[in-house]
């Protein structure tokens, strides 16, 4: 009974075989069934020809105009620029061959002019203005610098994309105190021989001292510094690039002292012809004394032939003539002419005849020049 039993159970092996063939059975008929429905679906009959007797109605017909149409301009969005979201620069804008100051840092100039001049901006600056001041200087962010005459202007490149320009303004002599200075220095041999040498003595404030007047400035009120930056008032004249330009003028000047007479209002050679004069008249004794004529460079270095030899062609007007070119504008060095003559005869006089000329002969150039620019608009405007 037992072996009855166990060959009437069912293998498991043979269970699953029996599944994988109905499987493969069900996929198959599935498979083709698919197959069929596509090919079905695939074949179709193409699309019958268009009678010949056909009829066609035209709706409209195209018209061709002149004007041809265009697309319209799309509009751009409007964004915020990118200056006004830009936060503002830490450092200053690299400026490439800018004037550098030679001076190191912990280093003493050499020069007393230099320390004179760096101690009164120190003094005008505070001291957080007067560091950054000096760190530009050094960086070399000064563009241009120009010292001629009692010009002393600098293009100086700070944080925002325009420079800022710098002016340093030191009071000129009047014609009256010039003269007074040449005659003081033309009296002390050892001024006027290093002055021809084209040196200039340390203690040469002891001349301009008994005339109560200063040559190199001493204090912050002695220099008026002018700036187009926002920083710079009236209240507050020494900012960041007046200091870095006070630096540069004072390394110049302790490189070349004589400048500071073209600040003056009265240039080097000048001074040095009305030196020559003074010493000139003072050797000679009485009879006529020497003109002291301008120094023109170009035009008084040009020899010129003997007057013997010019007789015939002296009155004449070569065509050069055409070729000059006189702007009426103010004058570089003021007073010219009373310069030439020298200090009035009239000494009991009560009134100082030198100084009520020099302000005539100023109200009259001013005059002359306001009717120039008046007219020059006229002409302008017809």
């Amino acid at each position: 009974m037992s072996d009855e039993k166990k060959s009437s159970s069912p293998d498991p092996q043979a269970k699953k075989a029996a599944a994988k063939k109905t499987t493969k059975k069900t996929t198959q008929k599935t498979t083709q069934k698919t197959t069929k429905k596509t090919t079905k679906k695939v074949i179709e009959k193409p699309a019958p020809p268009p009678r010949e007797d056909r009829v066609v109605n035209v709706i409209s017909k195209p018209t061709l105009s002149a004007s041809v149409p265009i697309a319209p301009k799309k509009i751009k969005p409007q964004y915020a620029s990118f200056r006004s979201s830009r936060k503002s620069l830490v450092n200053p804008r690299r400026v490439r061959g800018g004037v550098k100051l030679k001076l190191k840092v912990g280093e003493t100039p050499a020069s007393w002019v230099t320390q004179r001049l760096l101690r009164v901006a120190e003094t005008g600056a505070q001291s957080t203005i007067y560091k950054d001041g000096i760190e530009y200087a050094r960086l070399g962010q000064t563009k241009r610098l120009t010292i001629e005459d009692t010009l002393c202007e600098g293009i100086i490149q700070g944080r925002s994309d325009k420079p800022y320009t710098a002016t340093l303004e030191i009071g000129e002599f009047c014609a009256e105190a010039q003269e007074k200075i040449i005659a003081a220095m033309a009296d002390q041999v050892r001024y006027t021989a290093k002055l021809l040498a084209g040196e200039l003595p340390s203690n040469i404030e002891d001349v301009f001292a008994p005339l109560g007047l200063k040559l190199f400035p001493a204090e912050p009120s002695d220099i008026h510094p002018k700036c187009s930056c926002p920083d710079w008032s009236e209240d507050q004249p020494w900012c960041k690039h007046t200091v870095c330009l006070t630096a540069l003028l004072a390394e110049r000047l302790g490189d070349d002292p004589m400048l500071i007479f073209g600040l003056r209002g009265m240039p080097g050679q000048e001074l040095i012809d009305g030196l020559r004069q003074k010493r000139a008249v003072g050797v000679q004794g009485p009879g006529p004394s020497p003109v002291l004529h301008q120094h023109v460079p170009g035009v008084s270095d040009v020899s010129s032939p003997p007057l013997e030899d010019a007789i015939e062609s002296f009155w004449e007007v070569g065509a050069e003539l055409d070729e000059l070119d006189t702007p009426i504008a103010p004058p570089t060095v003021n007073c010219v002419l009373l310069r030439r003559l020298g200090p009035s005869p009239f000494v009991d006089a009560q009134f100082p005849l030198i100084g009520l000329m020099a302000t005539c002969y100023q109200l009259i150039g001013e005059a002359v020049v306001e009717a120039e620019d008046a007219q020059a608009e006229d002409v302008e405007s017809e």
